[in-house]
């Protein structure tokens, strides 16, 4: 199981077109990771680029210590596994799986053993001499599967593996996926637009955006400890509080946000310093402006709208400084809230993250 290491790489296409800069970051022995960002954000480019398909205009690239800028995509032992199913339709499940080793000039007996193992490995033995056309589109995708482990590659490249399988299966199919990459010892760089799916399956998820590594990190990293306000924007969802810390001296300290002053994890800002006080919207709670409530660290707003999105609901609330902040609680929260109604929202200091605020402010911070 080979580590996969960019180091300061960049890929420009035609003169001016950066589809990604200045590269850097490790994945280790065995892990699973997952590239997300916004459309155009230089995933694909990136696998691409481990792949061999496309070379480095700047930067290398390696595998264990060794480079592989030159090395032919045959000679990097890289599986693949693509949203179309990249399968032989005239050809049995066997006889898919056996391609591999086949092309590379393996014995018949050593073919066997390796197809054998891989259809088990991918429980998909028992229709070994079908044809795909009887088979389903998860069965399919096992048969992709089972091609790359039989011809013994050590990395796997999954570019929107789970793109067209119903979402029930898809979601029992991203726990196959990942059992069965680290049951096979594999290396994988999966490609996603499903946050979910990214978060469910990978041992980190690189975030990207503008060809550019924004943070690499678990799940949790990236849900309770983003590292800059794009992710903590962008994987999930989060409002920013525009404000200034009055107040720096204990674990939590005091900004005004409005005419309001609320408590939040304290970043080490100082005090005076402009932040954006960054909240994701279902660690929010709302209350009724006249109930009472355990806790003084409240905004106080106005219902814009509430609306159903399925088993959850977001309530929009104008702030007193005119900002409009998302609020999602479940679908059977007691309240319903009209518009134009007052409300005091509360906020867990412990649940916050702190940012200084951008010199080029938060629009374009988060820009995409």
């Amino acid at each position: 199981m080979p580590e996969i290491r960019l180091q300061s790489v960049t890929k420009i296409f035609g003169r001016k077109v950066e589809a990604v800069k200045d590269l850097s970051f490790i994945i280790e022995d065995g892990e699973y990771v997952s590239l997300i960002g916004p459309s155009g954000c230089g995933k694909t480019t990136t696998l691409r680029l481990l792949a061999g398909t496309i070379l480095p205009s700047q930067g290398n690239i390696y595998f264990d210590d060794k480079s592989v800028v030159n090395l032919s995509i045959r000679d990097r032992n890289i599986g693949f596994v693509f949203q179309h199913f990249a399968i032989f339709p005239h050809l049995t499940v066997r006889e898919n799986a056996a391609y591999g080793p086949r092309v590379r000039g393996r014995k018949k007996s050593e073919i066997d053993s390796l197809v054998d193992h891989a259809l088990k490995a991918v429980q998909i033995d028992d229709k070994a001499e079908l044809y795909p056309q009887l088979l389903s589109a998860p069965d399919w995708q096992k048969i992709a599967l089972a091609r790359v482990i039989a011809s013994e590659a050590k990395i796997l490249l999954l570019d929107e593996p789970l793109g067209a399988l119903d979402q029930k299966i898809r979601e029992e199919f991203q726990i196959f996926l990942r059992d069965l990459v680290k049951k096979e010892g594999l290396t994988a760089i999966h490609v996603t637009h499903d946050q979910a799916e990214a978060l469910t399956i990978s041992d980190k998820v690189a975030v990207m955006n503008k060809g550019r590594l924004v943070q690499l990190g678990s799940a949790s990293d990236l849900i309770f400890t983003p590292k800059n306000i794009f992710t903590s924007f962008f994987v999930g969802e989060s409002d920013f509080l525009e404000s200034v810390v009055i107040n720096d001296k204990d674990n939590f300290a005091e900004v005004r946000v409005g005419r309001s002053t609320i408590k939040v994890k304290n970043m080490g800002i100082a005090k005076g310093k402009r932040v954006v006080v960054a909240v994701r919207r279902e660690f929010f709670k709302i209350h009724k402006y006249a109930d009472k409530t355990e806790t003084e660290n409240l905004l106080p707003g106005i219902v814009v709208g509430d609306q159903f999105l399925g088993l959850l609901r977001r309530v929009r609330v104008k702030l007193e400084n005119q900002q409009i902040v998302e609020v999602k609680v479940h679908a059977k929260h007691p309240i319903r809230f009209k518009k134009n109604e007052k409300v005091k929202l509360e906020i867990d200091p412990s649940s916050t993250r702190c940012f200084e605020y951008p010199e080029v402010g938060v629009a374009s911070a988060l820009e995409m």
